[in-house]
């Protein structure tokens, strides 16, 4: 006998974003009030970081800045500042740029294609690394955008400070961030690092990169190397106010279409769902969800399958298209075995999701809380069970009167939230 489901509703949360910004005005602007680029000569080398998040900015920003150190006559020099992502390798980073669209040819700039560690320090009882071509540029200039991590809470999370470090160490400075992190705290294994590296190291200072609830550029703000490790905290202030969550703290089931290095470095936003999973770092303590079915992974993840674990049943897709060496790089130097543990993996959707609500306790289609959502960093459409239709409203949010059904092909499977909205006319 086939289970019956609880139909949903469509619950938009309407975030709500400014005009778009003139990128390269905007870079122009920040870096001459700042004169970030004042030591630069005509001749001299720029090393820019490029991580390997979706950042729906990051070409229009690193181009503008690249463009920007050719005005003063240097030669601007993308590095793949991404720790193990892409395998650790130069040619599987240099990949991951493309993938996300950072070509030469996009940013105006060469992308380096080499690979090369070199000890420049030590700090408590571990090497510094960065890589030649930080060590080589006569000037550098970190690029990122500042938001919460996904693997630690702290008055530093994701941000210039740790694209730093994980960026400018590549593979070698991951390892021994983390394995620093599992003794000392990632705070405290960031800020010493990277203290190492803006001592030894010729870097003019950042451009923060800040988001709407959107994903949707907000502003951007350049500082001075020394203003950093003061200004960054406020800044993550800032950020963590406009971070997108889901609307409820407490759900028996979370639907997710996909997962990917490109939504969040652990496959998930840990803080959307609430897991952590680090037993080095303090736990989230909402929302608090019971179940988490995982469908598929996402494109641009090129097979990098971090943060399957955090799931606790998954589609059989998410394994067949999971590169598990890519992944156990990933997670290893990251010192985060859990994000890659493989859940129960079942043939299609349906059968996941049986699974899901069989291990949630007693429930009725009318009692069980469930949200179902594209991916972690897509929160302002997501469809609900009635259960939480009344809650919804109560914090003045827009739900559809209309409910539908999960509607599976004859396979059993969905083809995920995004055409489920635009066949009933949502998209």
């Amino acid at each position: 006998m086939r289970m019956n489901f609880p139909e949903l509703h469509i619950l938009e949360q309407e975030f709500k974003h400014g005009p778009p910004l003139d990128v390269p005005s905007c870079v122009r602007e920040i870096l001459c009030r700042t004169r970030l680029l004042q030591a630069v000569k005509p001749g001299q080398t720029v090393l820019i970081t490029a991580g390997s998040r979706g950042v729906s900015s990051m070409i229009e920003v690193l181009a503008a800045v690249a463009e920007a150190v050719k005005d003063k006559g240097g030669r601007p020099l993308i590095l793949p500042a991404m720790g193990s992502h892409g395998g650790g390798t130069a040619e599987g980073q240099i990949r991951v740029l493309r993938h996300l669209g950072q070509t030469a040819e996009a940013l105006g700039a060469p992308v380096h294609n080499l690979l090369e560690p070199v000890q420049i320090g030590e700090v408590e009882g571990c090497p510094v690394y960065a890589d030649r071509a930080a060590v080589d540029a006569d000037h550098i200039l970190i690029v990122n955008r500042i938001k919460e991590h996904t693997e630690f809470i702290g008055e530093i999370e994701s941000g210039l400070l740790k694209m730093a470090v994980v960026g400018l160490g590549r593979i070698a400075g991951a390892e021994v961030m983390h394995q620093l992190a599992v003794t000392a705290s990632y705070v405290r294994a960031i800020r010493a690092i990277a203290r190492v590296l803006f001592s030894k190291l010729s870097i003019l200072g950042g451009i923060a990169i800040l988001e709407d609830k959107t994903n949707t550029l907000r502003r951007l703000e350049a500082i001075p190397a020394d203003a950093i490790f003061k200004r960054e905290p406020e800044l993550l202030q800032e950020a963590q106010h406009y971070h997108a969550a889901l609307p409820f703290d407490q759900l028996d089931v979370l639907l997710v279409d996909e997962i990917g290095k490109d939504i969040s470095g652990a496959g998930f936003d840990t803080k959307v769902i609430g897991r952590i999973m680090n037993i080095y770092e303090k736990e989230c303590e909402r929302p608090r969800i019971t179940r988490i079915v995982l469908r598929d992974l996402s494109e641009k993840t090129g097979g990098n399958a971090i943060g399957l674990g955090l799931a606790d049943f998954i589609h059989r897709r998410v394994i067949e298209k999971m590169d598990p060496e890519m992944t156990a790089v990933n997670c290893i130097t990251a010192a985060a075995p859990e994000k890659g543990r493989v859940p129960i993996a079942l043939a299609t959707d349906r059968k996941a999701l049986e699974a899901a609500f069989q291990s949630i306790g007693l429930w009725s289609p009318e009692s069980v809380r469930m949200a179902w959502i594209v991916n972690t960093s897509d929160l302002n459409r997501i469809a609900v069970s009635p259960a939480l239709v009344q809650e919804a409203s109560d914090k003045g949010l827009s739900v559809s009167e209309k409910r539908f059904p999960l509607s599976f092909n004859a396979s059993d499977d969905l083809s995920g939230l995004r055409s489920w909205q635009r066949v009933n006319g949502y998209l």
